[in-house]
């Protein structure tokens, strides 16, 4: 079996009547070490031992990064006192220091801060066990 595309391939090979499979040949290169980790997760995983996700699906990707960068700099923010309307100007917009009350009461960017804020407060409170979990 072939799993993967281009350069991302994984072949797998059972073979007939073994119960349970239990062995995986890697190559001697620079990455050996995180193919055995992923190796040995795949067999558990296999036999039904393994409940937690994969060392891949544990790594944060660069837009999951820069998104839990940008909420903790929220966070901070917000425990310095600043308002939702200059979290906004920091995190998403600086000339939104222009902007009347009125067209602040109605601007996407004040409700995109209120949805980060509530997401940033989630994290805070049990959110960052996911995030350890890998998911």
């Amino acid at each position: 079996m072939t799993i993967g595309i281009g350069r991302n391939v994984l072949r797998l090979r059972f073979e007939p009547g073994l119960s349970e499979p239990g062995a995986i040949l890697l190559p001697p290169e620079p990455c050996a070490r995180v193919r055995a980790q992923a190796s040995i997760w795949f067999l558990r995983w296999l036999r039904g031992r393994s409940r937690v996700p994969s060392p891949e699906a544990a790594r944060l990707t660069d837009f999951r990064r820069q998104r839990l960068q940008m909420l903790l700099q929220l966070l901070d923010g917000q425990n310095a006192g600043a308002s939702p309307r200059e979290l906004a100007e920091l995190l998403i917009d600086p000339s939104l220091s222009s902007l009347s009350a009125a067209a602040w009461a109605d601007c996407s960017e004040r409700k995109k801060i209120g949805r980060w804020t509530k997401e940033a407060n989630w994290l805070v409170r049990s959110g960052y066990r996911d995030l350890l979990q890998g998911r």
